[in-house]
């Protein structure tokens, strides 16, 4: 992706005066000057963050849309003014109140742009210089040169691409990959397709903002609508949302597989057949605990908290060989050492003479005698566009794996979800927040592995699972509280302060609706009982850090968003909160094409064969009958696993 380079550039992009708010709302953000002298200016943000709108038309409308909500706002408001008009300081105090607002056009703006300036801001060479983020690892051995594949792409295909397999899988993730290698070990012919490009070790360097960019869907922006947008993080590329992922690995608790056999009629899904199923893959994935030399203070901090309270904790459990602990594992890991689907088993798929086709973009799903026939893409070419030509593979058996938000549109798009049917409904997102503290002591959290520590407390009693995850620069800036003034004092702060995600197993629901030309209109609101739910996390995660010594705590809950007396948390639980009031971010998406035997509430059979349609199988987090309470990406291989053995059954095996 070549990106926005010059101001004039980004003005013709944008619009001079989308380009003019945007600069005056990121210069109000991170002022020059304070605690920390550098600013949105020095950094060069406005024009970096312009760059978003070269990730496609709804990106560009999005952007100048909230923009020019943004400009209008201070009309409403005592000033009257435009607030392009407005003085420096008014523009200052105007975006630092709305910050804190309750009206969702005012914070959730501000949210929004926030996120982006301050992702661009601390991704730059002069501020993470600044900030003491030096990139390197913790283990400074050389680092391990993973398999590599050979997928075919633009321009060495193009025009009318015809082929056929007994199998095609659309989508190279937990699901598609672990799929197209078990059926191609087989024997079986299959066909890979995948709308990501194909990234290695050497496309993982330089600034944490640009990789975002260039591995995520929609640029990291792909978000659900609800009182505040609510971003649900997509991986795009060979390997899926695993080259991106954290890549830690929880089973499925006995109780979820349980509750899967008895309420939905799974079978075969009970602890005891499913353990030699979890083994399996996590002796091909190197699953073991985080190493001691490799957790970080970051993880020390919150492990003394616990401790101190007898909580519950380990290191978590993650597909690593090798690990160096280099912290970066969300934007693609640099030592070969996580065990992403492109590392680990699509090479098994390729060797087994599986074919992969990457950056095509599947339309639909064929359909021939009342059953799956094969799919139609599109094959893209430069920036997106579909001048590469158009790719059909013939297939006896199709198989979905392009993810929760992605498969339910091809369902849509291929006529295969009924208007009041399942497809596309019941989406759950696990929905997360991020707690932070501050300390006297030097804590450094982004040295060490970007997730490292778990504590399971309150798992059973509350659905929550804390899961210590660094504060990288440019990532996690974003979600501290606090723009103007008080961010450019947090950044000054940054190597002092430790931090904790926990998420919670939801019964809130949201939606996939498919929009004229294919795009996911997402919707999801947070319902009480999961607002309770978070607000105890906060208020926990905040007992833990004060425990091991903290002299602050940001929960970015309002009117608890700094803590300095630890009896104050105790008032949090006590509160009614409602969806407005937390940052929350969906990172597992999963649901909305359901398994389970009532074809009324489900899409899919126990055996992972849609109702819809034979001979079309879905293998990805859509499937997962209800929340699973930990990280999915075990869960959907072993349940890709399962799908494998009745396809290779009704294929007949090996041939």
């Amino acid at each position: 992706m070549r990106g926005v380079s010059t101001e004039a550039e980004a003005r013709r992009l944008l619009g001079g005066r989308c380009f003019e708010t945007l600069r005056l709302l990121a210069a109000a953000i991170i002022p020059s000057g304070g605690a920390f002298p550098l600013g949105a200016e020095d950094a060069e943000v406005a024009v970096r963050v312009a760059a978003v709108a070269e990730m496609g038309r709804a990106a560009r409308l999005g952007l100048r849309a909230a923009l020019a909500v943004w400009e209008a706002g201070p009309l409403l408001s005592p000033y009257r003014r435009r607030f392009s008009r407005l003085p420096p300081d008014d523009r200052l105090a105007y975006t630092e109140r709305a910050a804190t607002s309750r009206l969702p056009w005012r914070s959730g703006v501000v949210s929004m742009v926030k996120a982006l300036c301050l992702t661009s801001f601390a991704s730059h060479p002069s501020v993470t210089g600044a900030l003491g983020f030096p990139g390197r690892c913790l283990d400074e051995a050389a680092p391990d040169e993973g398999p590599r594949l050979s997928p075919l792409a633009y321009p060495n295909i193009r025009g009318n691409v015809a082929v056929k397999a007994d199998v095609c899988v659309v989508g190279s993730g937990a699901g598609g990959a672990v799929v197209a290698a078990e059926l191609a070990e087989l024997g079986l012919s299959v066909v890979i397709v995948e709308e990501g490009g194909y990234f290695t070790r050497d496309d993982f360097e330089g600034p944490l903002y640009d990789r975002v960019r260039l591995m995520y869907r929609d640029g990291g922006l792909t978000a659900a609508l609800g009182p505040a947008p609510l971003p649900i993080p997509l991986g795009m590329a060979v390997g899926g949302t695993t080259v991106v992922n954290s890549g830690t690995c929880f089973r499925t608790s006995d109780r979820v597989l349980r509750d899967w056999g008895s309420r939905w009629g799974i079978e075969g899904i009970d602890p005891q057949s499913m353990a030699p199923v979890f083994e399996r893959i996590e002796r091909a994935l190197g699953v073991r605990p985080v190493p001691e030399h490799l957790l970080g203070n970051n993880a020390r901090v919150f492990r003394r908290g616990a401790d101190a309270l007898g909580y519950h904790g380990e290191p978590i459990r993650r597909a690593i060989k090798n690990c160096r602990g280099c912290g970066v594992c969300t934007f693609g890991c640099p030592s070969d050492a996580k065990q992403a689907m492109h590392l680990s088993y699509l090479p098994r798929a390729e060797a087994a003479g599986a074919v992969i086709y990457s950056r095509c973009r599947v339309r639909r799903i064929l359909q021939s005698d009342g059953r799956a026939s094969g799919v139609e893409a599109e094959i893209l070419g430069g920036r997106n566009s579909v001048e590469g030509g158009s790719l059909r593979v013939r297939a006896e058996i199709v198989v979905l794996a392009a993810g929760a938000i992605h498969t339910p549109l091809l369902l849509m798009a291929s006529g295969l979800a009924e208007r009041r049917g399942p497809v596309g409904r019941h989406l759950r997102i696990h929905p997360a927040i991020s707690v932070s503290a501050l300390f006297d002591e030097d804590v450094y959290a982004w040295k060490g592995t970007l997730q490292s520590f778990v504590v399971d407390q309150f798992q059973e009693s509350h659905g929550l699972l804390f899961e210590v995850t660094s504060l990288l620069p440019g990532l996690t800036t974003s979600l501290l509280p606090g723009v103007g003034r008080s961010a450019k004092d947090m950044i000054a702060n940054y190597h002092r302060m430790a931090s904790t995600g926990l998420f919670a197993a939801d019964s809130s629901e949201g939606r996939v609706m498919r929009l004229p030309g294919g795009r996911p209109l997402i919707t999801y609101r947070l319902n009480r009982e999961d607002a309770a739910k978070l607000a105890f996390g906060a208020a926990m995660a905040g007992k833990v850090f004060f425990a091991a010594g903290a002299r602050t705590v940001y929960t970015g809950l309002p009117g608890f968003r700094e803590v300095t007396v630890p009896t104050d948390l105790d008032e949090i639980p006590r509160r009614r909160w409602g969806a407005g009031s937390f940052m929350v971010v969906g990172f597992h998406p999963m649901g909305t094409a359901r398994m389970g035997r009532d074809p009324e509430a489900c899409a899919v059979r126990p055996s992972g064969e849609a109702y819809a349609l034979p001979g079309l199988f879905v293998a990805d987090a859509s499937i997962l009958p209800s929340c699973v309470g930990v990280n999915p990406q075990i869960t959907i291989m072993a349940m890709a696993t399962r799908i494998a053995g009745e396809i290779a059954r009704q294929l007949g095996g090996e041939r």
